[in-house]
């Protein structure tokens, strides 16, 4: 069976981790390599094991299939730049790897027009990517999020498969709305979560604890709780006083968190509402400490 032919606009450490991935697994024909300059094209092609080096698009063969991998400050100059070349034909597939951006930004108002009958989609790896050379030997099991016209879609993810990544839909929603707050959902998760650690940290300053001795309390409690959440769902791994219903110490403690830093009391409102509507999923809290909370939870400080 004949490969597609892939040609990679704006080889970053994505584009490097899936070209030599690909070509490794005998997935694809790897074609041009474009990068800005000759060196970094040559220093991709080298790292994937195959290509053509180019530092420009005026050299651009015809291919099947072109993975758009550039940054996202640039992904949309890039879109356009590729549809003047006038390479790619209807039915190509066409994809970029942006966790916030949606595939309908490849079949945007300025470059529709140039390549109508091109099949269109976003895959992006939820994964680091600060190392190709770790990524490569990493990549198993990671998750893939798509979104994008069927036809491509279905290539894609048969070539994520192939090495051995796992594949999940995500709905863009109107305008790409939906893809923004797909991509915030790892932001909460991930880099919130470091910030929340920090404002942990500041908070048990106030109260005389240095931060070495603050990380020590922290890591085995924050392990043993992110465990929970992965081995008994969100609702049983919450623990403490909106878990139990404990209206009277919510009330001083986000009086004191208030008078301390009036920012760090908003945070621990809003998380104390997600946490109420956990508590009453898990049914520890009675009803009626549990609308007392709420009701504090919603005065105005």
């Amino acid at each position: 069976m004949t490969k597609l032919k892939l040609s990679i606009i704006g080889c970053g450490n994505v584009a490097k981790t899936l070209g030599y991935l690909w070509h490794h697994a005998v997935v694809v024909e790897i074609c041009d390599v474009v990068n800005q300059s000759q060196q970094s094209a040559h220093d991709s092609v080298a790292f994937i094991g195959a290509g053509n080096p180019l530092d420009s698009l005026s050299g651009l063969q015809v291919a099947d299939v072109f993975l758009i991998g550039c940054g996202d400050d640039q992904l949309e100059q890039c879109i356009n730049q590729l549809a003047e070349t006038g390479v790619v034909k209807a039915g190509n597939i066409v994809f970029h790897c942006s966790g916030s951006k949606p595939a309908s930004i490849i079949n945007s108002e300025k470059s529709a027009y140039k390549w109508g009958g091109v099949f269109t989609a976003s895959m992006h790896p939820v994964k680091s990517f600060s190392s190709p050379k770790e990524a490569i030997k990493s990549f198993a099991n990671t998750y893939c999020g798509f979104e994008g016209d069927e036809q491509a879609v279905n290539v894609l993810k048969k070539w994520v498969e192939a090495i051995n990544g796992v594949c999940f839909d995500i709905d863009a929603g109107e305008g790409g709305k939906n893809k923004l707050i797909y991509h915030a959902a790892s932001v909460i998760a991930c880099n919130y979560l470091v910030a929340l650690q920090e404002l942990s940290i500041r908070a048990f300053a106030q109260s005389g604890v240095d931060r070495d001795m603050a990380m020590k309390i922290l890591e085995p409690i924050v392990k043993g709780t992110a465990d929970n959440i992965f081995s008994m769902g969100t609702a049983n791994a919450l623990t403490g006083p909106i878990a139990r219903g404990d209206y009277q110490v919510v009330t001083k403690q986000l009086q004191a968190v208030n008078d301390w830093d009036n920012s760090a009391g908003e945070i621990y409102k809003l998380l104390g509402k997600i946490s109420a509507d956990l508590s009453e999923k898990q049914g520890s809290a009675s009803e009626e400490n549990l609308t007392k909370i709420r009701g504090i939870l919603n005065a105005k400080s």
